[in-house]
């Protein structure tokens, strides 16, 4: 089965603290909570959420992908009050090479927890056990500790560093490379 088979299914998660499933329209008021917080987008591709329209777009792309197994992405659910706190994902991935690209956003006020850490152990144990997959790797600003320390609590081991390799929010950055892999 491809990659894509395993999306249009996607498996939900629970953890002690989380639950993992899929985004619905009925998260965009939480969602546009952390996605207009300038600390969370700063660091990633997409601009700060200035309107809840802006956040419903990315919810329709990611809730019409769901479908096609376009869409590689989970709500983090703070199980305590049902409340999405997160999102994590599988940004990118291979069939051919069993390679899955991993990648998060969290609300600021739940940074420093391992909220993070506990979400994605289960999205690499996904990976590996039910996709086959060989390599799961992540990648984040120079700049991102946290991001580095998640990485490495995770078990990744740091790869190098892509020089000027992405043009976000009007300057190239550098970029870390971590990985784990499935042996």
């Amino acid at each position: 089965m491809d990659f894509e088979d395993y999306l249009k299914e996607m498996a939900e998660f629970e953890t002690e603290r989380l639950k993992l499933r899929k985004l619905t329209y009925v998260d965009l008021d939480d969602v546009y909570e952390f996605c207009s917080n300038p600390k969370v987008a700063h660091p990633m591709t997409w601009e700060v959420n200035t309107s809840r329209e802006i956040t419903n777009d990315f919810l329709k792309v990611v809730i019409t992908g769901y479908e096609d197994g376009e869409s590689g992405e989970w709500a983090i659910e703070w199980k305590e009050t049902g409340k999405v706190i997160g999102v994590a994902a599988f940004i990118e991935w291979s069939n051919n090479h069993k390679c899955i690209e991993i990648g998060y956003f969290l609300s600021e006020n739940f940074w420093g927890r391992g909220i993070v850490t506990e979400a994605l152990q289960e999205l690499i144990r996904y990976g590996f056990n039910e996709l086959n997959s060989n390599r799961i790797e992540g990648r984040c600003d120079t700049d991102n500790i946290g991001s580095q320390k998640v990485m490495r609590k995770l078990g990744m081991e740091y790869e190098g560093t892509l020089r000027k390799n992405e043009f976000i929010k009007g300057e190239f950055r550098d970029t870390q490379v971590y990985s784990i892999l499935s042996s």
